[in-house]
């Protein structure tokens, strides 16, 4: 199934998203609800400031997805912290977040704009609807975590 990145994506009954990032606290409880790297309470106030543009979703008043684009808007777009809370997966949340953020992406970036992220486990299978495609062996992801000194 291909997604355009104009369709709506629509949320089940009781789900909303909302433009913006999660607060502090939330945005951590769902890196690590959903599995990725847990991130510090300091690290997220510094960090998610800078963000340009985010989405979230509420399930009523809890925060079960969200999503952020960061980048230099013109130049380079990365797309980062696309997580859905476990118990909301299969609802089109993690479809929805995407969608956003390539709407967005289409309607304020510059078309010359690189656009890239990293696919953790198989949700390279949701990115692919949107586009994304795999630069192995042109191009190869490499990372590195500054640690304490």
């Amino acid at each position: 199934m291909s997604f355009n990145v104009t369709d709506d994506h629509p949320l089940p009954d009781g789900y909303a998203l909302h433009v913006g990032v999660p607060d502090v606290a939330a945005y951590c409880r769902l890196r690590t609800t959903s599995g990725l790297t847990p991130r510090s309470l300091q690290a997220a106030r510094t960090g998610l400031p800078n963000t340009l543009y985010g989405v979230h979703v509420a399930h009523g008043s809890d925060i079960v997805g969200m999503g952020r684009m960061i980048g230099d808007g013109a130049l380079f777009i990365h797309i980062v912290d696309i997580a859905v809370e476990p118990a909301h997966h299969g609802q089109g949340i993690g479809s929805a977040i995407v969608g956003a953020i390539m709407r967005h992406i289409r309607a304020v970036i510059p078309a010359e704009t690189y656009v890239s992220l990293m696919a953790n486990g198989g949700a390279w299978r949701l990115y692919e609807r949107f586009g994304f495609e795999n630069v192995f062996p042109d191009a190869r992801g490499m990372a590195t975590w500054i640690s304490a000194q």
